[in-house]
């Protein structure tokens, strides 16, 4: 109040200082950056913008910018302006795990945790049709034949491909990496035969499998994935890996709060709608939102995870 007060007796207008304070947030659209190749991740928020523009009250336009594991299209949020009008949404491989192993500029902590929407594991597939037919074959194969199986990931440094390696490591085993830009493209490569194997989100690979054309070896979450029940954690093969992956919004770190806040309280209002809740759990996502500060209490405890997991593998760490 003091603030407004000095203003107006300097002649100057309060109302662009409330509106810089975000009280007036938002005024314009809202550009939200998906790091990733359409068909992937932005699946998880194009069905949420009609219900957080009806919250905002402003159009919300997804642009999908891909490349190098979600590190271009990280980049472009974590050096915007912190006014709320670019956000992130993207999982948390490219904001924890792809700055560790590639020349990206930013860490996580260049980002304000928004609103985390989706948690959930990755599934270990091979395509139907071959000689593996659960994980024991995958294990066999990769054993008889030391780096002659190739699994598709959705780029190199994202939590996927962290996952992958510290499964092959861990079961004494090696395979050999093909990045792709999203995990889209890393499944068409597996089932066009390019690709012996991929570690990929259940959205975009379950009705492969249900459809016969993919078989589902292990997830690995610390317990089975209820849209897949049928299908082993690594653990419970032998193999002490355990990662799930979160989705989520940011913006840059220096966002004011209040900003931060009326987007986040947008998400959760949008993720609560019918109709996305359904839409989540037919295409086998689990919703699990978290506000601004149980957000970063999630960040910095999968940061110390994948740090450690990380230094395990002997991987070099930037």
């Amino acid at each position: 109040m003091n603030l407004i007060r000095h203003a107006i007796a300097l002649g100057i207008s309060w109302l662009p200082l409330l509106a810089f304070a975000g009280g007036d947030y938002p005024i314009k659209p809202i550009r939200v950056i998906v790091p990733y190749a359409p068909g992937g991740s932005d699946l998880y928020i194009r069905p949420l913008q009609e219900r957080l523009q009806e919250k905002l009250g402003q159009p919300i336009v997804v642009e999908n910018v891909g490349g190098a594991g979600g590190v271009v299209g990280s980049s472009r949020v974590a050096t915007s302006k912190p006014d709320g009008y670019t956000v992130l949404f993207a999982g948390s491989g490219a904001i924890i795990t792809s700055p560790k192993v590639t020349g990206a500029t930013y860490t996580w902590r260049d980002f304000a945790p928004v609103a985390n929407v989706i948690s959930i594991p990755f599934t270990l597939v091979t395509r139907s049709g071959t000689q593996i037919k659960n994980f024991d074959d995958f294990l066999a194969q990769a054993k008889a034949e030391p780096g002659q199986i190739t699994y598709a990931s959705p780029g190199h440094g994202t939590s996927t491909q962290i996952a992958a390696d510290a499964m092959a490591k861990t079961a004494a085993v090696s395979i050999q990496e093909v990045p792709y830009q999203g995990g889209g493209p890393a499944i068409t490569a597996l089932l066009s035969g390019i690709v012996d194997s991929a570690l990929a989100t259940p959205s975009i690979i379950v009705p492969q499998v249900k459809a016969g054309k993919l078989i589902a070896l292990a997830v690995t979450g610390e317990q089975r994935f209820a849209p897949s029940m049928e299908v082993p954690t690594l653990r419970e093969k032998g193999v002490d890996v355990a990662v799930v992956s979160r989705y989520g919004f940011y913006m840059p770190r220096n966002t004011p709060p209040e900003i931060v806040r009326k987007f986040s309280d947008a998400v959760r209002y949008a993720v609560k709608d019918k109709h996305y809740v359904d839409l989540m759990r037919e295409s086998y996502n689990e919703i699990e939102f978290l506000a601004p500060a149980d957000y970063e209490k999630a960040m910095q405890a999968e940061d110390s995870y994948f740090t450690k997991l990380m230094q395990d593998m002997g991987m070099k760490i930037k």
